[in-house]
C-alpha cells in the first residue's frame, strides 16, 4: 500500500529557474500534467489545459467575463504572468482581441517558451510599463474608450504596486474603456492583505459604479478577491 501510494505522487520538478531585476526569483514546476510559475515564492500562472486550471482565479476571471460581458470584443490585460488569462479568454470569446502589457522581458520570453501565448489569435504583447501605456495608450496604439474590458493583474511576487493604486492609474483606467464596460482588478486576499484591499475597494467606488467583489479560493490558504465595477 504504501509503495503504490509514493508511485502515485506528483512531486515538483524544477524545470527552470532564473532572476530577474524586475521580479526577483522566477522558477517554473512541472507537477503531473500542471507548468507553474512562481515568482518569489508566489504561484502566478499555470497552463491553461491544467485539470484545476478553471477553478482557480484566471478561469474564475474567464468566467466572470463571460457572465458580465457575454459579447465581449476587445479586453487590455495589465500583467501577463505564463499568459493562463489569456490562453482562457481567447477560448471562451471567440474572434476576441487582446492586448497585454508586461514590464519584465523575462516574463514575455518565459511566457512564449513554456506557456506557448505566441498560439493565442489576436493577442499583441506591449513590453512597457501599465502606468505609461494608460496614461499615453497613442504611443502605443490604443485608443481611448475603446476596451469592452480592462483587467488589472500587476504583481511583483505577492506584492500590489503602488501605481495600482494612484488616483491617475484609476482614472486612466477608467478612459481607456467603454461607457458600461466593465474593469476588474485581481489582488491577493491573504490575512496581511485584507485591510488594504477594503480601503482599495472603497477607493474604487467613486470612479466606478456597480462595484462588486468575488473571493476565489487558491491553493491552500492563498484566496484571490476579484474586484470589479462598470465605468
Amino acid at each position: 500500500m504504501r509503495s503504490s501510494i509514493i508511485r502515485g505522487l506528483h512531486l515538483p520538478k524544477v524545470i527552470y529557474r532564473t532572476k530577474s531585476d524586475l521580479n526577483g526569483d522566477i522558477e517554473i514546476l512541472k507537477i503531473g500534467k500542471t507548468i507553474k510559475l512562481k515568482v518569489g515564492g508566489i504561484s502566478q500562472s499555470i497552463n491553461w489545459d491544467s485539470p484545476s486550471c478553471v477553478k482557480l482565479v484566471w478561469g474564475k476571471v474567464a468566467e466572470l467575463l463571460k457572465r458580465e460581458t457575454p459579447n465581449l470584443k476587445n479586453v487590455l490585460i495589465l500583467g501577463l504572468g505564463g499568459g493562463t488569462m489569456q490562453h482562457l479568454i481567447s477560448h471562451e470569446f471567440q474572434n476576441i482581441s487582446i492586448v497585454s502589457v508586461e514590464l519584465d522581458p523575462i516574463m514575455i520570453e518565459i511566457a512564449k517558451k513554456y506557456y506557448d501565448i505566441g498560439s493565442i489569435p489576436g493577442h499583441r504583447v506591449i513590453n512597457a510599463n501599465a502606468l505609461r501605456v494608460v496614461v499615453e495608450p497613442r504611443r502605443f496604439n490604443l485608443r481611448k474608450n475603446s476596451f469592452g474590458a480592462l483587467i488589472v493583474d500587476i504583481f511583483i511576487g505577492e506584492d500590489y504596486p503602488d501605481l495600482g493604486e494612484s488616483g491617475s492609474f484609476l482614472g486612466a483606467v477608467k478612459e481607456l474603456v467603454a461607457s458600461g464596460g466593465l474593469v476588474v482588478f485581481n489582488r491577493i486576499y491573504l490575512e496581511s492583505h485584507q485591510a488594504d484591499v477594503d480601503n482599495f475597494i472603497e477607493q474604487i467606488s467613486e470612479p466606478f459604479s456597480d462595484v462588486k467583489e468575488e473571493v476565489v479560493a487558491g491553493y491552500t490558504n492563498s484566496d484571490n478577491i476579484l474586484v470589479y465595477g462598470r465605468v
